[in-house]
């Protein structure tokens, strides 16, 4: 067992040598005294100048212990005070030292001030992303629960008879077949975001044609937007090629996502435009909808999992409302500036820019 060792406080450390000193000065006078006896010097004189001597030495000792309190001894006080208080969870407390504290002692409260706002800060981390994680968890549920209860609630129905009725049979095996496709969709935009946030996901970057893949992305949704009576445009520079550095099947999927939120949140007759636009050694492709846009205090979250402006449109038009919170990990991987206009009433324009080949 290693032997433990009582060590003295600085108090205790200082007034032991300062006593040492005095008993030092006493000393000496004793010897100026017996010099008195074998010198001119007279007694009394030696004695006086003893007793002055001592007097001093104890002013010196008591000013000593005055500035040694106020200047070191209170303001350790209070950085062991702060410090335990940190340590049991009071993690807001900082120390406030006074002018008159010595310079060592005030780095060390800037030094343990530091720490405890680093430990703030990662607790309010750790609190916030616990709170993420569970309203996730209850959007996931929530989310994998609607397809689920309805393709459950369609297939019970037919078994209980509707099954006989052609007609009702149908229509019911439809809906469960939509809410089944519901389902997949939620379920690969879950696990895209999960390996996007995870790194997981490794992007091929390359240099590719964004005008090929533009054209490529609309056609694929031409159907979606004759259904609901939406014309697609695109705007670009008078030419064949132009070629900008990234993933193009992840860039792909961010196109898909704009563009079907645009037709999704548009109106009837309403229109669709991609646009290109080409500056220095960038360049800017933009998504604009003449659709029923978004109010100002709801734009910057728009980018959320699970966020909806409009819960009852949102479910009728369909998405797992994890579209845009991908498009925005994807875009954030190939460090493409994101910016969102909108108006209310008028229509939405979300766009992004990629850097541009500049050879070409």
């Amino acid at each position: 067992m290693t032997p433990i060792h009582r060590r003295s406080t600085l108090l205790r450390f200082s007034w032991w040598w300062l006593t040492l000193a005095v008993v030092g000065v006493n000393v000496i006078g004793l010897c100026l005294l017996m010099l008195a006896e074998s010198a001119s010097i007279s007694i009394p004189l030696a004695i006086l100048i003893e007793v002055l001597t001592a007097g001093v030495a104890a002013v010196a000792l008591f000013m000593y212990a005055r500035s040694l309190e106020r200047r070191l001894l209170r303001p350790l006080q209070q950085v062991t005070d702060v410090t335990r208080a940190i340590t049991e969870g009071a993690v807001s407390g900082r120390i406030e030292l006074s002018s008159e504290a010595c310079i060592d002692v005030q780095r060390v409260a800037d030094a343990v001030n530091k720490m405890a706002e680093k430990a703030s800060k990662d607790i309010g981390d750790m609190k916030r992303l616990e709170r993420v994680r569970s309203e996730f968890v209850a959007n996931v549920s929530h989310e994998l629960r609607t397809p689920i209860f309805s393709v459950q609630g369609y297939l019970e129905t037919l078994l209980d008879g509707a099954f006989d009725d052609p007609r009702v049979s149908k229509q019911f095996l439809e809906k469960a077949f939509t809410n089944a496709l519901r389902l997949n969709t939620l379920l690969s935009d879950l696990i895209d975001i999960s390996r996007i946030e995870s790194g997981e996901l490794r992007l091929s970057f390359r240099y590719f044609n964004v005008i090929d893949l533009i054209h490529d992305t609309v056609s694929a949704t031409e159907l979606r937007a004759q259904q609901r009576n939406v014309t697609v445009r695109i705007t670009e520079p008078n030419q064949k090629q132009l070629m900008v550095y990234g993933d193009k099947e992840r860039l792909g999927q961010v196109l898909t996502n704009l563009i079907d939120n645009a037709i999704k949140y548009n109106v009837q007759g309403g229109t669709v435009t991609v646009a290109l636009s080409l500056k220095e050694a960038t360049v800017t492709i933009a998504v604009a909808d003449t659709g029923i846009g978004i109010p100002p205090e709801h734009v910057h979250r728009i980018f959320e999992r699970f966020y909806r402006v409009d819960k009852d449109r949102s479910r009728a038009v369909g998405g797992t409302g994890l579209g845009l919170a991908i498009v925005k990990h994807i875009l954030e991987a190939h460090h493409a500036p994101l910016h969102v206009t909108s108006t209310v009433g008028v229509g939405t324009t979300i766009s992004f820019t990629l850097k541009a080949d500049e050879s070409v």
